[in-house]
């Protein structure tokens, strides 16, 4: 699954319309797809659902709690708005987040802990974030693997679009959390020779960090999202229908190249290949193993690295995944996330329901190296 943040602190660039109709565009091609609005002005949510009776429940509640403080997720706040997109919506309430969470230990990755109890159900999560780098979408940017950065081609974007960038290189050195972050260009006119000079200054001092695709302006996006639908469903025949349906192709490539390219040589031979068991302790540190002989990714999260993906590849050897983790003494749960899908570790007896849905298998090491599973 693949996990992409749209995110940009300045306002009125085209975050929530590139949220839609990226959405829109990717379900179009068969690709499961939920769009989460955790924006407090609720822009993408009015833009797929103007017609539509406001949600009871939304990412507010996700964040705090339902009646009498319940744990709510995701699950419990989709809403299906056409075939294979899904949405949760957001409303003014969510501007109250920041300020009730002050001070609580890992609100930082609420988000995240939510995303885990959906991951099995979709192919593509995208988040509309709002216009700041606030709490809200630094919980987006700890869910999310990538970001597209919607730039309108102006003096004060480029200007933003350094300090920007900075705050993914902070997030990498502070959280070790790693976010693949690339520039959008939209509301793009080409008239001016300083519009074009923006854009040439991007492609110049941003290498590989931009996408080919340009969103020209378009008024007819703008009057598709009053009505509540995407440029899809709207007007096939204006450069914004054309310019999302590139943009969506272009992000569907990578998934073709992905599944195409080899797998890159492991170390151990088919005759070292190493049997699967439940996590073991050696002098290196506890050994992860799981058997997925078909698979082509596999990865290790918990709670000992905040439940992301970046960092947590597997290496593989004669059909298992084997990883090294130095944990100290503790009670850790834990997945494995095979091609993209979440499970619990089958070698291991010992596991408990999660509050995101499904179950996390746990790991107990303490002062004498032992486990609720007998490893030692």
């Amino acid at each position: 699954m693949r996990t992409i943040a749209v995110v940009n602190q300045k306002g009125g660039c085209g975050k929530s319309i590139t949220s839609i109709n990226l959405s829109a565009f990717l379900a179009r091609e068969q690709r499961r797809v939920l769009l989460l609005d955790i924006d407090p002005q609720g822009h993408a949510s009015l833009g797929l659902l103007a017609a539509a009776a406001p949600s009871p429940l939304t990412m507010y509640e996700v964040f705090l709690g339902g009646p009498g403080g319940q744990p709510t997720g995701l699950r419990d706040v989709i809403r299906t708005v056409r075939e294979n997109l899904d949405l949760v919506s957001a409303d003014i309430r969510l501007s109250a987040v920041p300020e009730t969470l002050a001070g609580l230990a890992g609100r930082e990755n609420i988000l995240s802990h939510a995303m885990m109890g959906i991951r099995d159900r979709y192919d593509y999560v995208i988040v509309d974030c709002p216009p700041n780098v606030g709490l809200l979408t630094f919980n987006a940017l700890k869910a999310c693997t990538e970001a597209i950065v919607p730039m309108d081609p102006s003096f004060f974007s480029l200007h933003g679009i350094g300090k920007l960038m900075e705050t993914f290189d902070v997030l990498a050195r502070e959280t070790g959390h790693r976010v693949d972050p690339r520039v959008l260009v939209t509301l793009y006119s080409g008239r001016s020779p300083f519009v074009r000079a923006v854009v040439d200054e991007i492609r110049r001092h941003l290498p590989g960090r931009y996408f080919e695709t340009v969103i020209r302006y378009s008024v007819k996006l703008a009057e598709a999202a009053s009505h509540g639908v995407p440029i899809a469903d709207y007007c096939k025949h204006c450069v914004g229908y054309d310019d999302y349906q590139a943009l969506a192709a272009e992000i569907l490539k990578e998934d073709t190249v992905a599944a195409i390219t080899p797998a890159a040589d492991v170390s151990l031979s088919d005759e070292e290949a190493f049997e699967p068991s439940a996590p073991a302790m050696t002098s290196d540190g506890v050994v992860f193993t799981v058997q997925a002989a078909e698979a082509e990714r596999v990865q290790l999260a918990g709670d000992f690295n905040d439940w992301t993906l970046s960092g947590s590849e597997m290496e593989a050897a004669g059909g298992v995944w084997k990883k090294t983790v130095k944990l100290p003494p503790g009670r850790y749960r834990y997945r494995y996330v095979i091609d993209g899908r979440w499970q619990s570790d089958p070698l291991n007896a010992v596991a408990e329901p999660s509050a995101y849905g499904g179950d996390d298998s746990i790991l107990v090491v303490d002062d004498e190296v032992t486990t609720e599973h007998g490893a030692t």
